[in-house]
């Protein structure tokens, strides 16, 4: 039996208005999955302000695909990262757990927020970071965590609490042998060798340059002792040939000359403990450091570590 031409032209239109569209949308997924692939690419390659254009591109595009936006937003904020524009991270970090605040990702970009915040020396801004990880209950990125809150506290000399944070990080973690150097170390803290400002100002203002060699320069204690010497030894000549003027000025210079060489003394002892500080934690990273590394196959951080014996 022949179809009605009614039949017929309400089967073309249809068609035409279903596979078109149809059509369309399995090419517009396929471009998604291009664009994401090439943007991935870029990253991997560590060719990261491209990539980052890329990524916004996919948000600007697809704003609707709620995944793919979450994989770009953290994809940029670890771009900014890699190419260590950490004020950039850190307010896209920012940004990803204000719109993502339950993602599986979460933790993982606080972890790096703080690392960021680390590397800019703010301080009490990672260890709010870092603490918000350890309170978690559960979370695969808290003894990572934990670490890096204790190398905060060795790099400010907070060693009690930095010893207090390394004691946290379980034998079952990874980061337990590094850990169990480090607590090791900080039990000998008190061998750090130790010069006493106070004592190296009363010796340079009791002989000049006496001060410096007691905190092992012997040059300058050398430098103080003749140009201290010499002026002093000038002011008692002028004072004995009646020469008060003259003998004045020289003395008002050698003031200055002696005040300055307590001063240098005093600044002296201090740099000295501060070598000797960034001696014993430089040594303790050594002997067992680890380095963060990321593996942007897994989009996860991962640390190496290494020990020295």
């Amino acid at each position: 039996m022949r179809k009605s031409p009614f039949h017929i032209h309400l089967f073309c239109l249809i068609f035409l208005l279903i596979v078109p569209a149809g059509t369309a949308l399995a090419g517009d997924s396929a471009d998604r999955d291009r664009q994401l692939h090439f943007a991935d690419g870029l990253f991997d390659e560590g060719d990261f302000f491209r990539a980052i254009t890329e990524y916004k591109r996919l948000i600007s595009f697809y704003p609707e695909a709620h995944s793919l936006c979450e994989h770009a937003r953290f994809r940029i904020a670890m771009s900014y990262q890699g190419a260590k524009r950490y004020e950039e991270a850190i307010d896209a970090f920012n940004r990803f757990l204000e719109l993502y605040p339950g993602s599986s990702r979460a933790s993982d970009a606080r972890f790096h927020r703080g690392i960021a915040e680390k590397e800019l020396n703010r301080f009490t801004d990672a260890l709010s970071s870092f603490q918000e990880i350890v309170d978690s209950d559960f979370c695969a990125y808290r003894h990572k965590a934990l670490y890096e809150r204790a190398l905060i506290f060795v790099n400010q000399g907070e060693w009690v609490r930095a010893m207090e944070s390394f004691r946290e990080i379980p034998p079952a973690s990874t980061l337990y042998p590094s850990a169990s150097v480090f607590s090791q170390g900080l039990d000998h803290v008190e061998d750090i060798p130790h010069k006493s400002p106070a004592l190296a100002g009363t010796l340079a203002a009791l002989v000049p340059g006496a001060g410096h060699l007691y905190t092992e320069r012997p040059r300058d204690a050398l430098v103080a002792f003749l140009l201290n010497g010499a002026f002093i030894l000038a002011a008692v000549e002028l004072f004995d040939d009646d020469q008060y003027i003259a003998g004045g000025v020289v003395t008002f210079f050698e003031l200055g000359w002696y005040s300055g060489n307590i001063y240098s003394a005093v600044s002296s002892a201090h740099k000295y403990n501060r070598r000797s500080r960034n001696a014993f934690i430089r040594g303790l990273k050594e002997r067992g450091g680890l380095s963060f590394r990321y593996d942007r196959d897994r989009s996860d951080g991962y640390l190496v570590f290494s020990m020295r014996f």
